[in-house]
């Protein structure tokens, strides 16, 4: 098992080889430039936006629930609700931004690539 199947995230499949055009005779271009690496960072980003956008929804929906709440204990709960969502919501922020910055770096390294190759 790979180690990518092992830690949840999808396969990605690895680079193709050179496929030759039938009809030309020639090397056709591989069908994706695009690194392992960067495509597992933009599904990490993905995975991590999807996240924070549930989170703020949650934080929204409850802050809602406890404008229009009338038990103070519920309201109560409702509070230490809302702080765990914050938490959650400043600890995924923080590490969203590494990982933006850890793919622009993988983007400008295949950019480069393509350039160059």
């Amino acid at each position: 098992m790979s180690a990518s199947a092992e830690n949840g995230t999808p396969t990605l499949h690895q680079f193709p080889g050179p496929d030759v055009d039938a009809e030309h005779g020639e090397a056709a271009p591989p069908r994706d430039m695009v690194s392992p690496d960067l495509r597992k960072y933009l599904a990490e980003i993905k995975g991590q936006a999807q996240f924070l956008l549930y989170l703020a929804d949650q934080i929204e929906e409850s802050l809602d629930q406890l404008v229009q709440e009338n038990d103070p204990c519920h309201g109560a709960f409702l509070c230490k609700v809302l702080g765990m969502y914050s938490t959650q919501l400043e600890t995924k922020h923080q590490g969203l931004g590494e990982k933006i910055a850890e793919t622009c770096q993988e983007v400008y390294v295949t950019v480069r690539e393509r350039e160059h190759g």
